[in-house]
């Protein structure tokens, strides 16, 4: 099976859809940066998420739900407003109506995307409890890989015995793939809660991804938990 890898003449026609947005962005990390310099509450923050992922549409005839994790770095302009790049990583199992179709015992899937995230606190000042909304624009590729049981023959030791031996582990051979990628984005909303007098903040969060992944695109609504380090942990170390 084929890799499709997008094109500029893809990407010429996916960028206009998301203009608006990609717009609106800029232009809001441009008036934020403007505000930073009256604002003493800013400086490097950073991230670390898991959480599980939820198909709707299309997607989720196809695939299962499944999990994700994520890490995200970025900068907190004002006490209000943060501009975040964010990795994610999900895993999905392949429905049994797909691998019928395809006539392979087993597959998986899995999709990354690079985002940036700005992200508006609801609150006028920094509290013990502050809810958020927060949106992004970026990439997205999707893999889905079919494969089958297979024998691998290895050569191991034996620390117990003291012995070199050969046998065989159980491993998944890959029959083929197919990758799909495109722009997408995603909003939604959540809440921080302070672990302590400026100690990291617990998070958790709801956000709707939608990606332009070829014919099939690729809808989401992940659940996420997870830790955040803001910039006065950084000044009380």
């Amino acid at each position: 099976m084929q890799t499709r890898i997008p094109d500029v003449k893809t990407f010429s026609i996916l960028l206009p859809r998301f203009w608006p947005g990609i717009l609106a962005i800029a232009l809001t990390c441009l008036f934020a940066v403007g505000q930073s310099l009256a604002q003493p509450e800013q400086g490097v923050t950073v991230s670390s998420s898991v959480g599980f992922s939820p198909l709707v549409g299309d997607i989720s005839t196809r695939l299962n739900n499944g999990w994700h994790i994520a890490v995200d770095g970025g900068y907190e302009f004002t006490s209000r407003f943060s501009a975040t790049l964010e990795y994610m990583y999900n895993g999905h199992g392949v429905s049994r109506r797909v691998l019928d179709e395809a006539q392979v015992p087993d597959g998986n899937a899995h999709l990354w995307s690079i985002t940036l995230n700005p992200k508006l606190r609801l609150n006028r000042k920094r509290s013990s409890f502050d809810p958020y909304v927060v949106g992004g624009v970026g990439y997205y590729r999707r893999t889905l890989e079919f494969t089958r049981p297979a024998a691998l023959p290895v050569f191991i030791f034996d620390p117990f015995f003291g012995v070199f031996y050969n046998t065989l582990i159980r491993t998944n051979q890959v029959l083929g793939d197919i990758t799909r990628g495109g722009v997408g984005g995603s909003a939604g909303g959540g809440f921080e809660v302070e672990l302590g007098n400026g100690g990291p903040r617990f998070f958790t969060e709801v956000r709707y991804h939608y990606a332009n992944t070829g014919r099939i695109v690729t809808r989401m609504v992940p659940v996420t938990f997870g830790i955040r380090l803001t910039p006065g942990l950084w000044r009380r170390h």
